[in-house]
């Protein structure tokens, strides 16, 4: 009698939302725009405090159709003018409690690429109207981030 093993796969899902960009700006004017509360209240959220150091919070806050929307995240990591990543800590769309944010900047002709993702999402949200809703939010918003470095004005909420 022959035995085997019987080998289970599963196919990992990938949820993160990966923005490749290419910003007309220096390493530097990027880096300020998505770490200080003047760069983010250019092009995310006018209503901000910034937590400029790792280790320390950030609430942004915005009025959606007459409600307060408030968002809380800690900063993991700095590398000036390179990265930054915040962790999303509180939040009422509940598909972002636990995901973090990175932003990469790398230096290249004419400006710089960019990528930005919000990863770590966890698999049951795939479909569900809190990630799709996501999704289609960060368009406008890396719209707006490009618009802010490249033009001294963005589109923030």
């Amino acid at each position: 009698m022959s035995s085997f093993v019987k080998q289970v796969y599963t196919k990992s899902i990938n949820m993160d939302i990966t923005h490749n960009l290419h910003i007309k700006a220096n390493p530097e004017k990027i880096y300020l725009a998505v770490t200080t509360k003047n760069g983010i209240s250019g092009w995310w959220s006018k209503d901000c405090s910034v937590g400029e150091s790792e280790g320390k919070n950030s609430l942004l806050k915005f009025d959606k159709q007459g409600t307060l929307v408030e968002m809380g995240f800690i900063t993991l990591e700095l590398v000036p003018h390179e990265k930054a990543v915040w962790e999303c800590i509180s939040m009422p769309n509940p598909a972002w409690i636990g995901t973090t944010i990175h932003t990469e900047i790398r230096e290249s002709a004419n400006g710089c690429d960019v990528v930005f993702s919000h990863r770590d999402f966890d698999q049951k949200w795939q479909g569900q109207e809190p990630f799709e809703q996501t999704k289609a939010t960060w368009n406008h918003f890396m719209d707006s981030l490009v618009s802010f470095c490249e033009k001294g004005k963005g589109q923030p909420w």
